[in-house]
């Protein structure tokens, strides 16, 4: 019987039981005991060059919005936004929104910045991919909040 699995051991049943319901030459390979495995042990696999690689990424960005003026150019649009509660209506209340996709999206792009290495690390997977992510989250929400104001600014 070499080569064939052994069958599954059921804790409800003892091992005698187990042995006579066996064929003797599988019985006689089963192990008495089966060792508990030990607590999983999580091994990180992060490369230099990508830790140094995201750091350096991570650290343009944070350079990129605090010293340029990026980020009045990507959210400019919020000066032609109505914030008051007298605003004139504007078709399924779009000019509701334009803030809360804004600041969600500000907020996923900070989490995906911050986040994000963690959870590349735990996985195993590269690092470096998370600062563009982050950035073409802020570039799309800039996009899509600009195309909400200028379409509430023509009512």
């Amino acid at each position: 019987m070499q080569g064939m699995a052994l069958p599954n051991h059921s804790p409800e049943t003892s091992p005698a039981a187990d042995a006579e319901a066996m064929p003797e030459e599988v019985a006689e390979a089963m192990p008495e005991e089966v060792a508990e495995p030990g607590p999983q042990v999580i091994r990180l696999r992060i490369k230099p060059w990508d830790l140094v690689f995201t750091m350096a990424l991570l650290g343009a960005l944070l350079l990129l919005l605090s010293l340029t003026s990026w980020t009045s150019k990507l959210f400019g649009f919020t000066e032609t936004v109505c914030a008051t509660d007298d605003c004139p209506p504007v078709p399924y209340g779009v000019n509701f929104y334009i803030y809360p996709f804004m600041w969600g999206g500000i907020g996923g792009a900070i989490t995906a910045a911050v986040l994000g290495p963690f959870v590349s690390m735990v996985r195993g997977w590269y690092m470096f991919f998370w600062p563009f992510i982050s950035v073409a989250v802020l570039t799309i929400t800039s996009v899509l909040c600009s195309a909400l104001a200028g379409f509430s600014a023509r009512f």
